[in-house]
């Protein structure tokens, strides 16, 4: 027998709080970075500080994800059973003054890999601006996924396993 379609409505300021809370664990220091342009869609590991909501990632300018994310800013990024869409922006290099702010952030959570990479040149801070966050799990003894949408500021979760 199939079980109805079920979607409980969550308090979204709550949902908010749980997921910095997931995000500022040393457990969430790699997550997975997938980003596309034209037909190639590629996902590596990346270091990932954040500021809040705002997830900061570097890399080389010249590598094929610094390409891809100016080609098509939409990425997304995963740890687990958590899964984020946004949008990136390219905020500069680390030599350029007005990063110094953002290299700071990534500094606290990763102090020799900044004081290893910031020497290099073409070293470049990108920022992930979340939209949609996903997070499998259960609700009593039935899966659900529960969605954090941070464009239409709601939270809810929906059966995911209808069996």
């Amino acid at each position: 027998m199939n079980k109805k379609y079920v979607r409980k409505e969550l308090d979204f300021e709550n949902k908010k709080k749980e997921f910095l809370e997931f995000m500022n664990t040393d457990d969430n220091m790699i997550m997975v970075l997938a980003t596309s342009a034209g037909n190639r869609v590629m996902a590596r590991n990346v270091l990932v500080a954040n500021d809040g909501f705002d997830l900061y990632i570097f890399t080389w300018k010249h590598s094929r994800k610094y390409a891809q994310i100016k080609a098509n800013s939409k990425v997304a990024l995963c740890r687990e059973n958590v899964q984020i869409e946004g949008t990136a922006e390219i905020l500069g290099e680390f030599t350029d003054e007005d990063v110094k702010s953002f290299i700071e952030i990534i500094r606290k959570r990763y102090p020799e890999s900044i004081q290893y990479w910031e020497k290099r040149p073409g070293m470049t801070i990108i920022r992930v601006k979340p939209t949609f966050i996903a997070i499998g799990g259960t609700i009593g003894d039935e899966i659900f996924i529960e969605y954090l949408d941070l464009i239409s500021k709601s939270a809810y979760a929906e059966k995911w396993a209808h069996y």
